[in-house]
């Protein structure tokens, strides 16, 4: 009678191996174990038991009226002894493991442990079976097919596993390609405003966020600019920064918007400022101290959820996009001193070109005149002029890109409008930095009515003017500043091509101090050139009044004679030498019969004048009669050029 019953069983358990051998999870595995193990032991009543927690909860029942859909039993200290010291089904001892109260609820009189490596899974407990008896054969098949589904839970468990660690693995290659390749562009980019949309459009897509935000500690205020903002489903755009109570952290960098909100409240200033961000998750970015943040909405696909492995995708990008923004720093830095250096090299170059002009030149109007065109021409300067002192004020000598108002009358011949000239100060209106031989500076558009005094905006008609400099022509040695304490004069600059540059200012001063000395010199030499030119006229008088008093006291005639001229801009030679020259021919031996006396010659208000000893015998000359008076001389009505 007993062989039908084995062979039942024994098909059932090739069944049950061929089911348990097939790939389902711990769930459906327990689930299929409890249906098995009734239909092959022909168990009365059961229930299967499944670890969820801290206790052992109710998966299935058969046959367990009295017991409750959610009877749960506690995992104790000896339950969790259960799979490391009963690894077979057992028919008593349940005292050891089981509260008294589970056994004599549920009656239990067999129990299969369910275990997974040497954790206890779960387990199903009966009353007994069919025959109220279990025989050796039944215990041979209950173990049997205890270890063939504990086998199977096993390798379901580690076959998850394994299948987590690949899903994890290949999160982790794509974040590694992701970071490989968003590094790549982010530290090829070199423009600020490109590597903040960069940056934010690759925060988008890897974590498929409807709105995500990018933030830049800015280092000279200390707020959270928001540099980056995206929104998937609009075109919106987010201006704003954020205020920072501390930038110094020693927290969680990922924090959630509810659940951190003490955090929050530390962090910012207004933490609501986050809610116009959409901002769910709030990434920060730490190095030493707080220097950005990411912010993270809901996904897009609402099924899918933010986890570890995103956030530190997220933190390995933001560091790469700190970096390329070190660089693209670094790299405008650098570029802004190379442009700078270029810019300071060709100002020297022109300087150079300026001192070379200046030093060609042969007077001061020449010095005046290649100034204000070089820095016109080399400089940008485009308006400008030099007043050079003459007595006690101080005169316009050379402008340019400067003119009068219109109603401003004309100064003597000199054409309406004409600046040369007029006067800019006197020696009463100057200011003391300018005495003290400083430069004197103001960078806005009315600084020429600050500065100059009220009659020289009167009648300048400055315009466009952005600026005013007026740097002092003035030589550095005491011994000439203790001899005059008066600049010689002053380059005034009223317009630049842009604003007015602090090295601008420094160039000016740099230029008026290389033409001061050369200016200096050349007013000197031409004083002494005054001083040593004989005055014709002065000189003459002095012949004369010698003449007059020889003709009265021994009674020596003479000849006064006087002729216009006029000197050709191309003549080799001088026209006093020539007419010399003849009247010396003229005279001949009578002359030297005279005495031996040659004629004098006076040039001076477009005539000469000739002191002979014998009458000129050439009719472009015409005899004074009028010589033996000094104020009748002084009268004759000869006509002035």
């Amino acid at each position: 009678m007993e062989h039908p019953s084995m062979s039942y069983r024994f098909e059932g358990l090739l069944h049950a191996i061929e089911f348990f051998t097939q790939r389902f999870d711990t769930e459906q595995l327990s689930q299929y174990s409890f249906e098995f193990v009734n239909e092959i032991l022909t168990l009365n009543a059961s229930a299967l038991f499944i670890h969820d927690g801290y206790k052992f909860v109710l998966r299935q029942k058969r046959l367990y009226p009295h017991i409750p859909a959610d009877y749960a039993i506690a995992d104790t200290a000896s339950m969790k002894q259960l799979a490391l010291f009963r690894g077979h089904t057992m028919t008593r001892g349940f005292e050891h493991f089981l509260e008294p109260g589970d056994i004599a609820r549920l009656q239990v009189k067999w129990l299969m442990p369910l275990m997974i490596s040497d954790k206890l899974h779960g387990f199903i407990v009966s009353n007994g079976n069919i025959a109220d008896n279990f025989s050796s054969s039944d215990l041979v098949m209950s173990n049997t097919l205890m270890r063939l589904i504990n086998n199977s839970l096993e390798n379901s468990f580690h076959l998850a596993q394994l299948q987590a660690s690949n899903t994890k693995l290949d999160q982790k290659n794509f974040n590694l390609f992701a970071i490989n390749q968003s590094t790549k562009v982010l530290l090829s980019e070199m423009s600020l405003s490109r590597l903040y949309a960069i940056a934010t459009d690759v925060f988008s897509e890897v974590t498929s966020s409807q709105v995500t935000a990018f933030g830049i500690v800015d280092p000279l205020s200390g707020r959270l600019q928001i540099t980056g903002f995206r929104n998937v489903l609009a075109y919106t755009q987010y201006h704003g920064a954020l205020e920072l109570r501390t930038a110094e952290y020693a927290g969680p960098i990922v924090l959630h918007m509810e659940r951190d909100r003490d955090r929050l409240d530390a962090l910012f200033v207004n933490p609501e400022q986050l809610r116009e961000l959409d901002a769910e998750y709030i990434i920060l970015i730490l190095q030493q101290q707080i220097m950005g943040i990411v912010t993270l909405s809901k996904p897009v696909n609402d099924e899918r959820s933010y986890d570890d492995a995103t956030f530190e995708l997220i933190e390995s990008l933001a560091n790469s996009s700190l970096i390329a923004l070190s660089n693209a720093n670094l790299f405008a830095e650098a570029n802004r001193q190379r442009t700078s250096a270029e810019k300071k090299l060709r100002l020297l170059q022109n300087l150079n070109r300026l001192v070379s002009n200046v030093n060609e030149s042969g007077t001061p109007e020449e010095l005046c005149y290649f100034t204000v065109k070089t820095l016109r021409l080399a400089f940008g300067v485009r308006q400008a002029l030099i007043c050079l002192r003459q007595g006690d004020a101080y005169l316009v000598a050379e402008q340019i890109g400067l003119s009068c108002r219109p109603d401003t009358p004309p100064i003597g011949s000199s054409a309406p409008g004409e600046a040369k000239g007029r006067l800019v100060m006197r020696l009463d209106e100057l200011h003391p930095s300018l005495l003290d031989r400083q430069l004197l500076c103001d960078y806005t558009s009315r600084g020429a009515e600050r500065i100059l005094p009220l009659h020289t905006t009167d009648w300048l008609d400055a315009g466009s003017a952005n600026c005013c400099v007026i740097a002092p022509l003035a030589v550095s040695s005491e011994r000439i500043r203790r001899e005059d304490p008066y600049p010689l004069g002053f380059l005034i600059v009223l317009e630049t091509e842009g604003s007015l540059l602090e090295e601008e200012t420094l160039l000016l001063d740099t230029v008026a101090k290389n033409i001061s000395p050369i200016l200096h010199q050349m007013l000197t030499v031409q004083a002494a050139q005054k001083r040593l030119k004989r005055d014709d006229q002065a000189a003459l008088l002095e012949a004369l009044e010698q003449r007059i008093v020889e003709w009265s006291s021994y009674q020596l005639d003479y000849y006064v004679f006087y002729k216009p001229y006029r000197q050709s801009p191309f003549a080799q030679t001088s026209p006093v030498e020539h007419e010399l020259s003849m009247l010396g021919q003229q005279a001949g031996e009578d002359n030297f019969a005279r005495g031996g006396r040659m004629p004098e010659l006076y040039a001076f208000d477009g005539h000469l004048f000739a002191i002979t000893y014998a009458p000129v015998l050439d009719g472009s000359w015409t005899e004074i009669p009028a010589k033996h008076r000094l104020d009748e001389f002084l009268a004759y009505p000869y006509p002035h050029c």
